[in-house]
């Protein structure tokens, strides 16, 4: 992937399958960390969208540095998050397959000081998106105040639109994660 800033930003999302347990997974949110989600992250300069995958769900995930980073003809999807303001971002979405267990003799990993691992069936999965979706949209600065300040229209006006931009996120990982299911022959229900 080359760096233009005219387009727009693409981000490899990883669903890491055991298909021994037929279990997913998933991650803390570094700004929720009680909140899972996907593994997930920008495309670097020369890295191809599986290599991406692999890369960032051993940063935030701690799974084998090693997995063959599938071709990009074997995405699973490519979804379009659109953006008012900026050029939006592209997700790559890979199936990545590992056995839990070698996953679970990685003990330490580039962000395991940050973030907590967990397998998930795919019906948890949905409802810890979907939670995830829920929680409001903090920006750094007001993650730690100790009692409620007026803020004025702009502030709001920021606020709603870092929610909007969490629930696109949140369903393209909705999108991904039924895709994925039924290309197993099997549904999540509504």
């Amino acid at each position: 992937m080359t760096k233009d800033k005219s387009e727009p930003r693409h981000v490899a999302v990883s669903l890491v399958y055991s298909p021994q347990t037929r279990r997913l997974l998933m991650v803390t949110s570094r700004a929720h960390p009680g909140l899972w989600i996907f593994p997930k992250g920008g495309i670097e300069e020369g890295e191809s969208s599986g290599q991406a995958a692999v890369r960032e769900s051993w940063e935030e995930a701690g799974t084998p540095p090693s997995l063959p980073a599938p071709e990009d003809a074997e995405r699973l999807m490519m979804l379009a998050l659109p953006s008012k303001k900026k050029k939006g971002s592209v997700w790559h979405v890979h199936v990545l397959e590992v056995n839990e267990d070698v996953v679970e003799c990685i003990e330490q990993w580039p962000e395991s000081h940050e973030r907590k691992r967990k397998w998930f069936i795919p019906s948890e999965c949905l409802s810890n998106i979907q939670e995830w979706s829920k929680v409001p949209s903090t920006s750094s600065d007001d993650n730690h105040l100790e009692s409620p300040v007026e803020i004025d229209h702009d502030e709001k006006v920021e606020k709603s639109k870092q929610q909007q931009k969490k629930e696109r996120k949140a369903g393209a990982m909705e999108m991904a994660l039924r895709q994925f299911m039924e290309s197993r022959g099997e549904s999540l229900g509504k």
